[in-house]
């Protein structure tokens, strides 16, 4: 494991502010650095090449959150050497002046929202990693081809073809199901998309062989090759393979356990019903019990082997995980989805055991992540912050883009299912006043 390079690090943040986290953990993951997240009311986890403490008050408003960046990779400048300090903090400049951190946000999130603003706003990003690419290729025509460093660079490369293949496959699979671009032709509107902005995974596969080729160990190499792999119909049997290396390097560290996740991920998509899927989400719990995702994903299984009790503990864990942010204004729209499904869950299974109260009583929970404004004021809220505030139009009405993807995340949510199961626990409790009222409910989302 030993390396001469910096190949993991670990941020620890203040739960209410998220904005100097996101911006680091995106550039150094750019980069090829494993990121590990800690709260400072929570630290925990495996020995890294270096600690980032991320003071309080960082969103006070007295200095901007790209300031902070800087003075932080100034921090690492000791750890990283002079050379290698120079080469990320070019990259560092080209990653901020192309808002790249927003660029890869939450991609996958949205991927299927059918938001005509939101699939503008992939272009852009696809549009704005191809910019950095030509940049990055510069930069490294004028580096020697062995300078110290070099997998930094070569990384980037990487992972700015990486995000354009997302977002390409993304727009693709829109136009195909006609929710982008309905005015057009598909065939005419695919055939430009190829030409314009599709990605050779050779090309990938070549950038990351010379960070292999300088630096074996560098496991982030391995995975992103994977996660590249993973998008191609040619190669996405074999990119497990890709990861599983990355693990044997890591081993059952903290950061293992992303990999592991996915790694599951991978099987289930594609050997729905095999025993390996939930050993890997096991690991990946296991390395990092924070893991809500592959949590979830146990907790499901348990449910479908009617393991009840098993599956309360973990949906209750999930909510361990997540309730200290669940007020905050830093909220993020995935964290608040999950928040959201577990209560509806730990609800669901309260109501099915007879316990009404409990299960309206989480239930209402659910409702309440629902309806939270928590994370969208101006000032210090997280939608405005990462999505903007321009206005634009949506569905023929006039809204700011963060309200876009608000409520898209919302759709997402399926909020008739809690009023559905609320409306039922009431009946069932002889609870008239509030069957009457979640009923009305359900017919006003009709």
């Amino acid at each position: 494991m030993q390396s001469r390079y910096v190949r993991c690090i670990k941020i620890i943040h203040y739960p209410a502010e998220v904005r100097v986290y996101r911006e680091l953990s995106a550039f150094f993951r750019f980069v090829g650095i494993f990121v590990c997240e800690n709260l400072t009311s929570d630290e925990y986890g495996d020995k890294v090449d270096w600690v980032c403490r991320i003071e309080e008050g960082s969103e006070d408003g007295n200095e901007p959150v790209e300031s902070q960046v800087k003075s932080k990779l100034e921090e690492m400048r000791a750890q990283f050497g002079e050379e290698c300090f120079g080469i990320l903090t070019a990259i560092w400049e080209l990653f901020e002046e192309n808002d790249l951190m927003r660029a890869s946000y939450a991609v996958d999130y949205f991927s299927n929202t059918g938001r005509t603003y939101i699939y503008q706003q992939m272009e852009r990003a696809m549009e704005a990693f191809e910019t950095v690419l030509g940049q990055l290729r510069k930069l490294e025509q004028n580096r020697e081809k062995d300078a110290l460093c070099n997998v930094y660079l070569w990384m980037a490369k990487a992972n700015c073809r990486r995000r354009i293949y997302e977002l390409y496959a993304i727009i693709w699979n829109a136009i195909e199901r006609g929710e982008y671009q309905k005015e057009a032709e598909r065939r005419v509107l695919l055939k430009k998309l190829y030409r314009d902005h599709h990605i050779d995974v050779k090309d990938v596969i070549e950038d990351i062989q010379k960070v292999l080729d300088e630096e074996p160990q560098f496991f982030a190499a391995y995975a992103v090759r994977g996660f590249v792999k993973e998008i191609d119909d040619d190669y996405v049997v074999d990119s497990v393979e890709d990861i599983k290396r990355a693990v044997s390097m890591v081993e059952d560290k903290t950061y293992s356990s992303y990999l592991q996740y996915r790694i599951g991920r991978h099987y289930e998509k594609l050997h729905p019903g095999q025993n390996q899927i939930i050993d890997h989400y096991k690991k990946a719990a296991s390395a990092d019990a924070h893991n809500f995702r592959a949590i979830y994903k146990l907790a499901l299984h348990e449910e479908d082997q009617e393991e009840y009790r098993e599956a309360m503990e973990l949906w209750k864990h999930i909510l361990q995980i997540l309730e200290i942010k669940r007020d905050l204004p830093s909220l993020q729209p995935i964290e608040c989805a999950y928040l959201y499904k577990a209560y509806r869950k730990v609800g669901e299974l309260y109501k099915r055991d007879g316990n009404y109260e409990l299960g309206i009583y989480y239930l209402k929970q659910a409702e309440r992540v629902f309806e939270s404004r928590s994370n969208e004021g101006e000032e210090k809220g997280f939608y405005p912050w990462m999505f903007g505030t321009e206005e634009t139009t949506d569905n023929g009405q006039k809204r700011k883009s963060w309200q876009v993807y608000k409520e898209a995340a919302r759709e997402k949510l399926q909020i008739e299912k809690v009023y559905t199961a609320i409306a039922d626990a009431c009946a069932r409790a002889n609870m008239q006043e509030d069957h009457t009222l979640y009923m009305g409910k359900m017919v006003s989302r009709e």
